[in-house]
């Protein structure tokens, strides 16, 4: 599996805790917040252009906002790798579609799901994704607990991915130590974001390696 390091943790500290990181991270996962589908203000256009600058780590940007397809389009010019919103925050399908089209054109485009969210939800658009996320803990909040539930619901992406021959990346988000990612790579699991227990780590290196 690839390890997507989460930037949240590090707070203002970011772009030395990226220094560290760069020859080990597969990507940098960038939560963006906007105060209204959730309530944290976070890793604005300019932190992810600065990050970009000074570092080789494909940025994996996870967008928690209303209106994603104006917040793709700040974050592609920063240097976004990925772009992955909340099905959750679209008024509709139609809008859905147009902010697929519109990433797919300069990056991989994604769409994430709640732990509570059905895959149904994405089903009509699944086909032309490059990454799902599956947030294992409630959006906008480091540190939470795994939520278990989210086994079915990746089981049932990875089986739906090997029936079609689909080509999306199954990402799993929240909550991810070692013990968890030995359970989601047999699952099918490509990318696990992982921010506490590599944060937290004496040794950031080993700890990303125990995650793959």
């Amino acid at each position: 599996m690839r390890v997507s390091v989460s930037s949240m943790p590090a707070g203002e500290n970011i772009v030395e805790y990226v220094k560290q990181i760069d020859n080990f991270a597969d990507f940098l996962h960038c939560d963006v917040c906007d105060g209204h589908y959730n309530s944290t203000m976070c890793f604005s256009p300019d932190l992810a252009k600065a990050v970009n600058d000074i570092s080789t780590i494909p940025l994996d940007v996870h967008l928690m906002t209303k209106n994603a397809q104006r917040y793709a389009e700040q974050y592609i010019k920063s240097g976004a790798n990925i772009v992955t919103a909340q099905v959750e925050s679209f008024r509709g399908e139609d809008e859905i579609w147009d902010y697929i089209k519109f990433v797919k054109q300069k990056a991989l485009v994604g769409l994430s799901l709640e732990p509570e969210t059905s895959i149904e939800k994405i089903l009509p658009f699944i086909k032309h994704l490059d990454v799902v996320l599956v947030m294992s803990v409630k959006t906008g909040k480091s540190g939470q607990k795994f939520d278990e539930s989210v086994f079915d619901k990746i089981k049932l992406l990875s089986d739906l991915r090997n029936k079609l021959h689909f080509k999306y990346k199954i990402e799993v988000d929240g909550g991810v130590n070692d013990i968890r990612a030995s359970a989601l790579k047999p699952l099918g699991v490509d990318i696990v974001v992982s921010g506490n227990y590599v944060f937290n780590a004496k040794d950031r290196k080993h700890a990303i390696e125990n995650l793959r």
